[in-house]
This record gives C-alpha cells, structure tokens and sequence, in this order.
C-alpha cells in the first residue's frame, strides 16, 4: 500500500462503517486515478471534498427518515435513565446525612426532609414503568415543588442566620431557574416520550438495577469514606463522573446509545458543568487533567466491552447497550 493510499483510507475514516463496506475500494480507485503518479499526499480540496461528503452522509443518517426509530427509542431510554440518574444521586448523596452520626448535626427535620425529598422520583419511575401518562403530570408537579421547597428553605437559611453572613449570598431567579432545571428536564423526557417503559425493556432490567445499585453503594461508600476520613486535597476524584464516563461509553456502541447520551446532555451540563470548569478556574490543572484521562480511559473501555458491564464490542454490539 502506497503512502498516498494509506492517507486516503485514513481520510475515509470520517464515512460511517458501513458506507466504508459498500464504497471504500471503489472510493480508493477513483481517488488515486484522479491523483496521478508521483503524489504522496492528499490535494486540500479532495480533503475537502471527501470530510464534506462524509459529514452529509452522517448528517442525513441522523436526522433522516430513517433514524425516526431510532430517536423514538433513544427518548424513551433518555426519559427512563434521567429520573433513575437524579434518584440514584440522591441516595448516593444521602447516605451522608443519614449516618447515624451525623444526626446531631444536621438535626432531625432535615433527616426527615431529605427522607421526603427522595419518594417523588420512585413514584414518577413507577408510573413511568406502568405505562401511566401521570408520571409526565407528576415530574412536573415535583420540578415545581422542588424549586418552591428550595426557595423557601434558602429564605429561611438567610432569616436565620442573616443576609451579612460570609457563606451566604442572596437568593436570585437565576438560583432557582438552576434548582427546577433538572427536574423540568426529566418532566419534558416524559411529556415527549411515547412509551418510557419500553426505553426500560430495551436496556434490560436487570441491567438497569444492577448499575443502579452499583452507583448508589459506590456514591454512598464514597460520601462516609470522606466524612469519616477527610481527604487532604478537598477537590479528590468524582466517582459519579467515572461512573458517567463508563455508562456512555456501553451506549455509545449503538446509535440509540449515542441519540440518548445526546438527549441527557442538557441534564449533564446543568449538574456538572462548573464542576468540570471549577478545577480549572482555580488552577487546579493537574487535577482536572487526571480526572479526565482516568474518564478517558473508563469510556474507552466500556465502550470496547468488558465483563460485567457488558459483552459487545463495537463492531458487534449488544441489542442496545
């Protein structure tokens, strides 16, 4: 294989896999026929030519009529794994306040209020698994609740304590739009989602449940490991991004895997945004990066398969995930 081949087939890269089956060879003929003798590299505007075909024909694979099925499925997995995402976090989160020794500190109404806080998000999955256009109804009944409870709660904080106080600041609309954001998100999967159950039987149960548990026990191991032992460096490792991190590289072996990552990205953003960008803001630079390299590393693996998070590959992927 010549120098000038090999960067052709390189160039191909940017075809979907299947067009690359059908055309590749015949592709490669009439590139190095066009080329002559004697060229070693590719002409800028056949590079052009060949990454804007390339584009155009992922483009109208995804937003064509016949990626229909596969964005109707990907909204109903999306409406299914947001809510189990935000309840997950809050008992991974939770345990924390619910170690008996922490009781005395945060005091016995907000045990109560984070035991009430955690219900909704059970129910709205429930009727969601039952097929019941009232989940749709409830998660937006709770986005409301939540950012009330919240607004109350922080005016409460401020009488208390005083509007002078160095670890307040005053509570804005901007405040409230950022606390009601993810619970509006999982409300408008649901609205739009034709049947969320079946985005549940399209992942699996059982494999729903088992990642389920894992986040939760690692969230929550992790929260008490701290508080029993506090860590030196306050930044530490985000456990919820590397499982993140390992969840999006099993569905990104699918096109409904990866129209799904697309449909949480909002959600995502909203709740890990400044996280991602505080390290580097405050200069924390090599924290940040061995974050992302461990995420990196993470993704890559689980999007090429392994055991026990998932079997498929790539080029063979599982039904869904």
């Amino acid at each position: 294989m010549s120098p000038l081949e090999a960067r052709y087939r390189r160039l191909l890269a940017c075809y979907p896999r299947e067009h690359r089956a059908r055309h590749e060879e015949e592709m490669i003929g009439v590139l190095l026929a066009a080329a002559g003798p004697g060229r070693e590299r590719p002409d800028p505007r056949e590079v052009f030519d060949v990454v804007k075909g390339g584009i155009l024909i992922r483009l109208q694979r995804s937003l064509g009529p016949e990626a229909a099925a596969h964005w109707r499925d990907a909204l109903n997995i999306a409406a299914i794994v947001a809510p189990l995402y935000l309840l997950v976090l809050s008992l991974g989160d939770s345990a924390l306040v619910l170690w008996p020794g922490t009781w005395e500190s945060v005091g016995f109404l907000q045990v109560v209020l984070v035991l009430v806080r955690l219900l909704p998000y059970p129910l709205i999955l429930g009727l969601a698994l039952r097929g019941s256009r009232w989940a749709a109804a409830g998660a937006w009944i709770w986005a409301v609740a939540e950012s009330a409870i919240y607004t109350v709660s922080t005016m409460e904080i401020i009488k208390y304590v005083g509007p002078d106080a160095p670890s307040v600041h005053p509570l804005t609309p901007g405040d409230v739009a950022l606390q009601a954001f993810p619970g509006c998100v999982v409300a408008l999967l649901l609205t739009l989602a034709l049947q969320p159950a079946e985005g549940a039987a399209l992942i699996g149960h059982r494999r729903l449940l088992r990642w389920s548990v894992a986040a939760v026990l690692s969230l929550a191991a992790l929260n008490v490991f701290t508080y029993l032992f506090p860590p030196d460096d306050p930044d530490g490792l985000r456990v919820d991004l590397i499982l993140i991190a390992m969840a999006c590289g099993v569905a990104s072996r699918t096109p409904v895997g990866r129209r799904a990552i697309l449909l949480m990205v909002p959600l995502l953003a909203q709740l890990y945004g400044m996280g991602l960008l505080d390290g580097p803001l405050r200069g924390a630079w090599p924290h940040f990066l061995l974050q992302t390299l461990l995420m990196a590393v993470f993704f890559t693996v689980a999007r090429r398969g392994f055991r026990p998070y998932g079997t498929g590959t790539v080029s063979s992927p599982e039904r869904l995930v």
